[in-house]
């Protein structure tokens, strides 16, 4: 098992954050550096790394969560996600592949229906809805933990 620290982000992890999270292919939107926590090993050398996004609506979604792969099953996931609980406001939100809710509850993350999504998640699920409606897939799971 790799030993490795958390720190917050600093404006020269930015291009890391970001080359990260287009390689892992989730959304690159809103990818604010200063709302990022990052994991580096003994070496400095950068493993991954996690934001907690403020919307405009008062939300705040447990996002960009990404590992490199080379780190992956180490333990790096789950100390980016206790990390970020532990100081983070309640609700929390987050929207994950299908795949990965029993992961997150793991967290105490539930999935939600439609109307118990604020503002800012709702339409992001309409949305995705009309993009994927010719797709088999429902598109992602939002989930809330209070």
């Amino acid at each position: 098992m790799s030993h490795f620290s958390l720190r917050p982000a600093v404006e020269s992890d930015a291009r890391q954050i970001r080359d990260l999270i287009h390689r892992v292919g989730i959304n690159p939107m809103d990818l604010n550096w200063r709302h990022f926590v990052v994991v580096e090993d003994a070496d400095s050398q950068f493993m991954g790394c996690a934001q907690l996004k403020p919307h405009k609506d008062g939300s705040l979604e447990l996002a960009s969560l990404a590992v490199q792969e080379e780190f992956r099953k180490q333990g790096v996931a789950r100390a980016l996600i206790e990390h970020l609980l532990a100081r983070s406001p309640r609700p929390l939100f987050l929207m994950c592949q299908p795949a990965l809710v029993p992961f997150y509850e793991k967290f105490g993350f539930r999935a939600i229906g439609l109307k118990a999504m604020p503002p800012y998640f709702r339409k992001i699920s309409r949305l995705i809805k009309v993009l994927v409606a010719f797709n088999r897939d429902a598109g992602p799971a939002i989930m809330r933990l209070e």
